[in-house]
């Protein structure tokens, strides 16, 4: 991946074929042939890996082995946000496997999600995942208000650009990518016509990849990622294999958001299994784990509806390869 000043992990993608989906054929089929590479550099490939700096990950109060501590020149919370029920102020937790967001028995909520019509004018599609993003607000709101972690919109870019995290990749280096310093999620509308066209199914389910890492990042899963990997070399197995547990779960994080919307609203039940069926319209690299793999893991979202379902952190290494 291209290395950002540091702050992104570093693994040389291979290079995906175009996609021959036309940008003006809104009704063209999900189908493997036509979107096999479209997921390979977006879902596979995004500049979106839990191994970045800690200085990009505080978010105001955070905790490491239980204990409360505060980002330099942090708030210590914003206004209101206590939890009613215990008055504590929520805060991320620096932890993998036992994240109180992967306990048992936290399932997403139901959204009815009303989307415009997807088109290729750049103001018309950043309508588009504004509205998705509204909708992926309101699925994961509730489920980190539940395990008192923080919550906060994401901000949203339709042209790669340089960030917190350092130059913007190129497009054959990533198609969108999240930053979690500014908490931005790229979606460049360029790159995304011309590797996806107008299908629905792709850009939605990139779309909520991308929100899985904020959830990430939100929740302290980031900042414990970047902790277990430090003392290891960026290319090393330990580290690749940090980095895989972190993008199939943002896998898994996207399935859970495309079936608490599925049939509900503009994503129908159709769109909604063109969708999840996309995790397998993608190619397979050290960092990002076997096609079979992502595939498992994007489903097992999809099917399960609780986030105990993705705690790809306590998964044995032969899950994850």
């Amino acid at each position: 991946m291209h290395d950002q000043g540091g702050n992104w992990s570093t693994w040389p993608p291979a290079q995906p074929p175009r996609s021959i989906l036309a940008p003006d054929s809104p009704e063209q089929p999900n189908s493997p042939a036509k979107l096999a590479g479209v997921l390979g550099v977006v879902i596979a490939l995004v500049l979106a890996v839990a191994l970045l700096g800690r200085d990009d990950v505080f978010d105001g109060v955070t905790e490491i082995a239980g204990v409360p501590i505060a980002a330099p020149g942090a708030p210590n919370a914003a206004p209101g946000s206590t939890t009613p029920s215990t008055g504590a102020m929520p805060r991320a937790v620096y932890r993998l496997g036992d994240n109180p967001l992967l306990a048992e028995g936290i399932a997403m909520p139901q959204v009815t999600c009303e989307l415009p019509a997807m088109k290729s004018d750049a103001e018309q599609l950043r309508a588009y995942y504004q509205a998705a993003i509204g909708c992926l607000d309101q699925a994961w709101r509730p489920v980190l208000a539940s395990v008192n972690e923080p919550f906060t919109p994401p901000r949203l870019e339709i042209e790669a650009a340089r960030s917190m995290c350092g130059e913007a990749p190129s497009a054959d280096e990533a198609t969108a990518y999240y930053c979690s310093g500014g908490k931005v999620i790229f979606m460049p509308v360029d790159r995304l016509l011309d590797q996806a066209g107008l299908s629905q199914a792709a850009h939605l389910t990139v779309l909520a990849h991308e929100y899985g890492h904020h959830v990430q990042a939100l929740s302290g899963i980031l900042t414990a990622a970047y902790d277990k990997g430090e003392p290891f070399d960026k290319k090393s197995p330990e580290r690749l294999e940090l980095t895989r547990r972190a993008e199939l779960q943002a896998n898994c994080f996207a399935g859970l958001f495309i079936a608490s919307v599925a049939g509900r609203g503009s994503v129908g039940t159709k769109l909604a299994r063109a969708a999840a069926d996309s995790f397998r319209d993608t190619i397979a690299d050290d960092a990002h784990g076997t096609i079979k793999h992502q595939v498992a893991w994007g489903r097992a979202g999809y099917d399960s509806g609780r986030t105990a379902a993705c705690n790809t952190w306590n998964a044995p290494a032969e899950e994850v390869s």
